[in-house]
């Protein structure tokens, strides 16, 4: 049998290094800082986040977990997502932050007692989703704090890949053709997780959902492509 070719492997993804952290973008769209909660800790009331600037500040931050908290762990650790719950209700068709009372304002920053900086005192509300790694992503653009396409295709799909748009079967081949399995497996996972993320929580954006769709269908051709690939070199190998 003839020597294999060396795989071609994708190019990285074309992502400023300010932009490589989702979460902490997402934070930085709404002057905090991100932080996180103590390994199996439970979920407080309340949460204190450092303000960067004291404009267009969360009305909430979102404890986001795809496990059941009865199935933690001793080291799992929930998102803290920040959110505003008038660009949520804008752009967003569910309903998973309770309703404040009539005459109720947005926390409003203050200073710490021998805590250099702002912080703001945020509501916590807990949230059981399909797929956690892949919120601040539907949050970013879902809430229309994020506009850069460029950003949102190269999460999903590899740089070469979307050099193809609109052409699914394109994609799809060259997709199986660049990447290894992990490399599809990983694909795979992510953007079937924002995918069902997307049904749950139901964003009105039509284009960003197209996107998503687009390029969740073009990950399941590519692998049934590599898995048929794989089937076929099987069966054609002599005893």
């Amino acid at each position: 049998m003839s020597g294999s070719r060396p795989r071609l492997l994708p190019s990285k993804q074309y992502i400023p290094a300010e932009d490589s952290d989702l979460l902490d973008l997402l934070c930085s769209r709404f002057n905090v800082a991100k932080t996180t909660l103590e390994p199996a800790s439970e979920i407080p009331t309340t949460l204190d986040m450092r303000v960067k600037q004291d404009a267009h500040i969360p009305s909430h931050v979102l404890a986001v977990f795809d496990i059941p908290e009865s199935e933690w762990g001793s080291s799992y650790q929930p998102l803290l997502v920040p959110i505003r719950v008038d660009l949520f209700t804008r752009g967003f068709r569910s309903k998973i932050i309770p309703l404040s009372p009539p005459g109720s304002t947005f926390p409003v920053p203050h200073c710490a007692e021998n805590v250099e900086g702002q912080f703001v005192t945020l509501p916590v509300v807990p949230l059981l989703v399909p797929h956690a790694p892949s919120i601040p992503l539907l949050f970013l653009f879902g809430l229309g704090l994020e506009t850069r396409s460029h950003l949102l295709c190269c999460r999903l799909l590899p740089a070469e890949v979307i050099g193809e748009f609109p052409a699914p079967p394109t994609m799809a081949n060259i997709m199986a053709t660049l990447c290894n399995d992990e490399q599809i497996r990983e694909h795979s996972k992510f953007n079937h997780g924002l995918w069902k993320n997307i049904l749950s929580l139901g964003p009105r954006d039509s284009h960003f959902i197209e996107l998503a769709q687009t390029a969740w269908n073009v990950t399941v051709e590519a692998r049934r492509i590599r898995q048929r690939n794989t089937a076929s070199h099987i069966t054609s190998v002599p005893n």
